[in-house]
This record gives structure tokens, sequence and C-alpha cells, in this order.
């Protein structure tokens, strides 16, 4: 499989995420417990999708906001992975974004300080009028925009030839706020997890979300389920995809893993069952390690498993 030329721009939050992970039970009030592994990486939707994409073999820019003083680190460690931080923002007298995760391999909850990511709405409003996402294929946005300030930066998109994916990253505000729809109109796909999926459909069971965001005008729809598998709304047409057996160690990033490896086959020209499955398969190796980037597959990973499952059908 050669590698995918298509070039990607990811705007969106950027984050060091510390995580912690093998502990018992989760402390009460005034208790401490020991976690038994820690990593220390780059996170938030962007970068790890980012990241994700290039382990592919995508060519991708990030746009973000991170600290003057501590976001060398972020620039640096995205650059490892190929990715082109040239869209990155440097803000004085800001900290960058930082996440404490407490991770199982069930699940996880996190302790957050969104700092530099608060000036991400300013740099979205400088790309309205810019030439930075000239000759993008695909555009992904790995935040929540605004309907009134974002509105501009849509419609300059859809006046190019690419398509534009997103991940609100689980702002519940957003997710619940009806003017919000009028956004994801405007994106080719999607991508929520089974909660947000409810909560943006307005629906109390997952079978129901993807026909009632098809009936609010949504075009796309990559909708994850976790151990339940993933479904996907494409052109009116629905798709299921089961889960892959992995054995989990961390489920940071899992669904940002998700999106590019759904983005990644999006831009191969492969097929809706197609694309599900690669997402599906992206998602579920991510979970092989700490952190969101560990563990999401090369091409070559992902083309081996791929043959694997052509082997058990």
């Amino acid at each position: 499989m050669p590698h995918s030329k298509a070039g990607v721009s990811v705007i969106g939050e950027l984050f060091v995420d510390e995580i912690f992970s093998e502990f018992g039970t989760y402390p009460k009030l005034g208790e401490e417990v020991f976690a038994r592994k820690f990593r220390r990486e780059v996170g938030g939707g962007a970068a790890i999708t980012a990241c994700s994409l290039a382990k592919l073999g995508v060519q991708v820019r990030v746009f973000g906001t991170v600290g003057k003083t501590d976001g060398k680190w972020v620039v640096d460690r995205l650059a490892s992975f190929g990715v082109d931080c040239s869209g990155i923002e440097f803000v004085p007298n800001e900290q960058t974004g930082l996440t404490v995760s407490a991770s199982t391999r069930e699940d996880r909850a996190f302790f957050t300080h969104y700092g530099a990511n608060n000036h991400l709405p300013g740099l979205r409003q400088r790309l309205q009028g810019s030439k930075a996402l000239t000759g993008s294929k695909h555009v992904h946005f790995a935040c929540a925009p605004e309907s009134e300030l974002d509105s501009p930066l849509f419609a300059a998109l859809a006046r190019k030839p690419c398509t534009i994916s997103i991940d609100v990253q689980s702002h519940v505000s957003w997710l619940t706020r009806p003017e919000s729809v009028n956004i994801l109109k405007q994106c080719d796909i999607f991508f929520p997890n089974e909660r947000e999926g409810c909560w943006v459909a307005s629906a109390l069971e997952s079978h129901d979300v993807l026909v009632r965001l098809r009936d609010k005008g949504i075009k796309g729809v990559g909708l994850k389920l976790g151990a339940k598998g993933a479904a996907l709304l494409w052109k009116g047409k629905q798709y299921l995809a089961d889960a892959y057996p992995v054995e989990t160690v961390d489920t940071t990033g899992a669904g940002d893993c998700f999106d590019a490896g759904f983005i990644f086959a999006l831009l191969r020209g492969n097929t809706p069952e197609r694309c599900l499955r690669v997402a599906n398969l992206c998602g579920a190796l991510s979970t092989r390690a700490l952190g969101g980037i560990e563990g999401s597959p090369t091409l070559d990973e992902l083309t081996e498993c791929e043959a694997e499952l052509e082997e058990v059908k």
C-alpha cells in the first residue's frame, strides 16, 4: 500500500497529557492511591489525530495554540512524528493546556486546565482570510467551533475542493446547544462517541442516533460505540462494524485515532464499509499502550491487521 500524498489540516486543542494507569481503585476525597504506570505524552484531539495520520503516511499540518514558555516540548514531540507544526502559535503569559488522566482498561477520568487553548477561537478567525489551508484535501476540526464566530471559515472551506470532519471533544454545552447543528451540517462527517451522539440527537438510545442526526440534516456520522464497535451514516445509508479484539491498556485518544483512520481511508477513495473498518481498527489498536499515540498503528501494522481480518472471513 503506497503512502498517501493527500494533505490534511487539523485545527484544534493541544495538551500535555499526564497519564496515570494501573491502580486498584479510584481514591475518595482525602485518600491517595499509587499508579503502577505513568506516561507523559502530547495530547488533545488535534495532536493525537495528526500524529496518527502521520504514522499512516499522511502529510498533515496542525493549527493550534500552546504556551510560549512550555509549548516547545509539544511542538518537538509532534515534529518527531513528521507533523508540520508551522500552524501552531505560541501564546505569551499562558501555559500550554494540561490534562491529568486516571486511566483504567475500561475508561478514564480527567482533570484538565484549558490554558492556551482559550486562544484557539482567535486563531480560527485569523485562518478565515488566510491562504494557510490552501492545498488541503481534508480539514479536520478537533474542537468546538462557534456558529457565528466560525461561519466565515466554514464558508471559505465550502468554496475549496476539500472535505471536512469534526470531533467536538466532549464539550457538553456545545453538543447540547441546538444551534450547533448548523456547524455539523456544514461538515462531511461528524465523529461522536455514543454519549455525544445521543446528546446532539436528543436520543435516549444509540440505535436512534443515526436516523435522528440524518433527519437534522447532518450528512455523515461516524458513531464510536466502544466495545460494541462502530456505526456509520454515509449518504443516507447505515453501516456497522464489530469491535476489533485487542488487549486494552489505555483508552486515551482511541476516538481521535478512529477519526484518523477514517480520514486516511476516505482520502484513499475507499468504500464507506472499508473507511469504517479502518477507523475501527485504528481506534482499537491505539489502546495497546499508554497515551493516544504510541499504540496507534503504522501503515504496515494496519495492513497486517486488515489481512488477518480477511483470513478470518
